[in-house]
């Protein structure tokens, strides 16, 4: 059991010192000057595809793409988490076949009340 915890601990000091590390890192490979600290106009302009670029990069965009491309992603996940269990459910026991459709209708339960908001909303509506 103390392996395991070992273990545990192990990657929890990983979880918390990798993301600083990865903010400092940057940080002092520009104060030692292996990245330079003012980039040329060059390095600055904005690629598209090795073509001069045409006009600004900073253009506004319709939200609506926004709220369909975040409720693809929940759908997108929601088929994730469900085709594991559904692709074992004949192999479960009775009890794990109970516990698992309320868990899933739970989870459907949820997403779907987020989906009948957004409808009341009108979120979903293209204007």
């Amino acid at each position: 059991m103390t392996d395991n915890l070992g273990t545990l601990g192990l990657f929890v000091v990983l979880a918390l010192i990798f993301p600083f590390l990865l903010i400092a890192l940057p940080l002092v490979l520009r104060h030692c000057g292996v990245i330079p600290q003012h980039p040329s106009h060059t390095k600055q302009e904005t690629y598209e595809c090795g073509m001069k670029p045409l006009g600004d990069a900073w253009t506004q965009f319709n939200f609506h793409y926004y709220t369909f491309a975040i409720l693809f992603v929940v759908l997108d996940i929601m088929a994730l988490f469900l085709f594991p269990w559904a692709a074992h459910f004949l192999a479960l026991s009775r009890s794990a076949k109970v516990y698992g459709l309320v868990g899933v209708i739970i989870f459907i339960s949820i997403l779907l009340i987020g989906f009948l908001y957004a409808w009341r909303k009108k979120a979903l509506e293209w204007k």
